[in-house]
């Protein structure tokens, strides 16, 4: 891992484990009671219906089943979005979260020296991700660490200094008999698996080095309390909320 840490998670945790909401799967539809109408007419057959409803005019719409509502709204909430001030890097972000800025101090500092660090906090106030855009001259200490990636997908939107799209990642690094969790955006050469040098969150663009990650507890603890409690938080929302906020990171 770089030098360059994270700080603390934002978020409650019990045993190891980021506590969220789960979503409700739908039911199965209850099935139609058969009536003894007499068969519809040929115009009536062509009623723009989808699910199996009573008998009903063709001129009236049947309406749209409820669990589809609910749905859309849960996998589409509405989003705000942030530009960094000098417009090269910004991301999408949950309605109800916010986003502040805090200016970065001389040498490899938290944030590192000539960034501007946008920190991004849920609608509790609780700091989760942290994304410095313009950073100068800092770099990354590698070791010898085996990885293993849980999740990793191509930020689409992103192009480093030398055109490579970077990729989004949630890893585990042991080194010697500590594990690292980390969520970050990096080179995808950094992803790779197995016995390797432990990874570099840093990105160079065209406007100076990038950093984004989760923000996680500090050593000595471990993020979780092992790779299952990892796997578990995964599922919940507040995983999916950070995955889609630095999958939507864009460089203009």
């Amino acid at each position: 891992m770089g030098s360059y840490r994270v700080r603390r998670i934002g978020a409650a945790v019990v045993g190891g484990l980021v506590v969220s909401l789960a979503l409700s799967g739908c039911g199965p539809q209850p099935e139609v009671e058969k009536t003894g109408a007499a068969a519809p007419s040929p115009a009536a057959v062509t009623t723009t219906s989808v699910v199996p409803v009573p008998a009903v005019s063709t001129t009236t719409a049947a309406p749209a089943p409820k669990e589809t509502t609910a749905a859309a709204v849960a996998v589409s909430p509405a989003h705000k979005s942030f530009t960094f001030p000098d417009g090269h890097i910004s991301f999408s972000y949950p309605e109800d979260w916010s986003v502040t800025t805090v200016s970065g101090g001389p040498g490899f500092e938290d944030p590192p020296g000539g960034a501007i660090e946008a920190v991004v906090s849920d609608g509790g106030g609780n700091d989760l991700l942290r994304v410095a855009s313009g950073a100068d001259g800092i770099g990354c200490t590698a070791g010898p660490a085996d990885r293993t990636v849980l999740d990793r997908s191509a930020v689409p939107a992103m192009r480093d200094a030398e055109g490579t799209v970077p990729e989004f990642g949630f890893v585990v690094e042991s080194i010697g008999e500590q594990d690292w969790y980390s969520m970050t955006v990096r080179q995808p050469r950094y992803l790779e698996e197995g016995e390797t040098s432990s990874g570099c969150d840093i990105l160079t663009m065209g406007n100076g080095a990038s950093i984004t990650s989760v923000i996680f507890n500090t050593p000595p603890e471990p993020a979780f309390a092992g790779r299952e409690a990892a796997r578990a938080w995964m599922a919940t929302e507040q995983y999916a909320q950070l995955k889609a906020v630095m999958l939507s990171l864009a460089y203009a």
